[in-house]
């Protein structure tokens, strides 16, 4: 799928954070690299994926239910941008796509006001119940800050999925 151009910085912010964890990224040259990612020509949820599966000691399946594969378990790896909607109201990260899936969603946020990065390990128990025409909405203050509270009752608090690492979100 190609990268819209107005979401190619996001996507570079997601790839910059996670390549040094692919093996053998140390030893292509950087040039190449930027120039290929700049034309929009690097498949970063593929490379994501397959940082995970190393780190986490994951199997890269691909399938509709998940992506990589471990113990029985099915995960899917997520990459999410903060963003604005609501006309201005709300600002979220939103986790698309998730209705088939059946285990755990490895999610890497980037919130752009704070360049800050969040991981998430959501088992699909705290899923299974958002219907299929709807997405997970991690919410975030205006001004970048994790909504860690939230400010209304919600049927699911996203961030009591929060880990502290990128290493934890590939493994636990």
């Amino acid at each position: 799928m190609a990268v819209k151009l107005e979401n190619l910085d996001l996507e570079l912010a997601h790839f910059n954070h996670f390549k040094h964890r692919i093996p053998g990224f140390d030893k292509v040259c950087d040039k190449t690299i930027e120039a290929i990612a700049q034309l929009g020509g690097l498949q970063v949820s593929t490379l994501f994926e397959q940082a995970l599966a190393i780190v986490g000691g994951h199997k890269v399946v691909s399938l509709d239910k998940g992506d990589l594969y471990r113990n029985g378990d099915y995960s899917d790896a997520k990459l999410s941008s903060v963003r604005t909607s609501g006309y201005g109201k709300s600002y979220s990260a939103p986790v698309r796509s998730i209705f088939n899936k059946t285990g755990t969603l490895r999610v890497q946020v980037y919130e752009r006001k704070q360049n800050c990065f969040f991981y998430f390990a959501i088992p699909r128990r705290a899923y299974i119940e958002v219907p299929k025409s709807s997405n997970i909405d991690i919410p975030f203050e205006m001004d970048g800050e994790p909504r860690r509270a939230p400010a209304r009752k919600v049927y699911v608090n996203w961030w009591r999925y929060e880990v502290k690492s990128w290493e934890e979100m590939a493994t636990k």
